[in-house]
């Protein structure tokens, strides 16, 4: 009872600090936890929790679709319980199905939101956009080394509206025992209201035209997650991604504006203590 109420404060110490690191969520990168906790070793199961906790250097845009990019101190956190509930980062869940080629259950994310942008020249006219909690599901396959995820979520609250949906899918090499390379790709579609919360533009703004997006597929991405052991509790851990925003959110007067940009790179690499 010692060690799992240590573990859920230092939970809560890690996502009150990381989640807000950036506007954008840039601390999620590899298998989703809900792929990854059927595999931890069975001596980090031994009293039903288990994880890891990385700290290190973090790299995303201010918010999504802006073209400079910042860094700061970032937090990797990942703990299942009985493989079952688990919280990654600013995402929290249940597996409440599972059989041997498929997993699937509730989750839940903090949406980061746009905050911050009287900052930025040309945006002191854009509504910032609060954050949010979304509620919603998953589904995941894995054999052998491939997985593939989806996610759906949806706004609960006045600030976020609408539905979002991802699709996954990656492979792990592991070129010995200490490595493990995972290229991903992946696609994010978005209804129309959720699409306007950020690439929107209302009538009447003095800087930009009213402009109302569709719904569609707004963004495709890249990643590439690496590991080295380091030993039986620690490990080197990388992750890469960049994504292309696309169609509609594409041409949203905020993404070409002087300070956005369709193209979006986020990082992170540190030191990951597995528990």
């Amino acid at each position: 009872m010692t060690r799992a109420f240590a573990l859920i404060l230092l939970a809560a110490f890690a996502l009150s600090i990381g989640v807000h690191a950036n506007d954008v969520d840039a601390n999620r990168g590899g298998r989703p936890i809900y792929i990854e906790a059927d595999e931890f070793e069975d001596d980090r199961k031994r009293d039903s929790w288990a994880g890891q906790l990385g700290f290190g250097l973090s790299a995303a845009p201010r918010f999504i679709g802006a073209d400079e990019h910042l860094a700061s101190l970032g937090f990797d956190l990942r703990l299942s319980y009985k493989d079952r509930f688990f919280i990654e980062n600013n995402r929290v869940g249940a597996a409440l199905y599972r059989s041997r080629f498929l997993r699937s259950g509730i989750i839940g994310r903090w949406n980061l939101g746009r905050i911050d942008n009287g900052n930025l020249n040309a945006f002191n006219t854009i509504a910032e956009v609060d954050e949010a909690f979304e509620v919603g599901a998953f589904a995941a396959t894995s054999f052998y080394k491939l997985f593939l995820s989806t996610e759906v979520y949806f706004g609960a609250s006045d600030s976020l509206k609408g539905a979002s949906f991802e699709v996954e899918a990656g492979y792990t090499f592991e070129p010995d025992s200490e490595w493990r390379i995972t290229p991903i790709i992946g696609a994010v579609w978005a209804s129309s209201d959720y699409i306007d919360t950020f690439f929107g533009v209302p009538d009447g703004n003095p800087d930009f035209e009213a402009y109302n997006p569709s719904a569609g597929f707004y963004e495709t991405y890249v990643e590439l997650a690496t590991e080295r052991r380091l030993g039986k509790n620690w490990l080197l851990k990388g992750n890469f991604r960049f994504s292309e925003l696309l169609n509609d959110a594409a041409d949203s007067p905020i993404v070409q504006s002087a300070e956005g940009s369709s193209g979006q790179l986020e990082a992170f690499v540190g030191i990951v203590w597995l528990f």
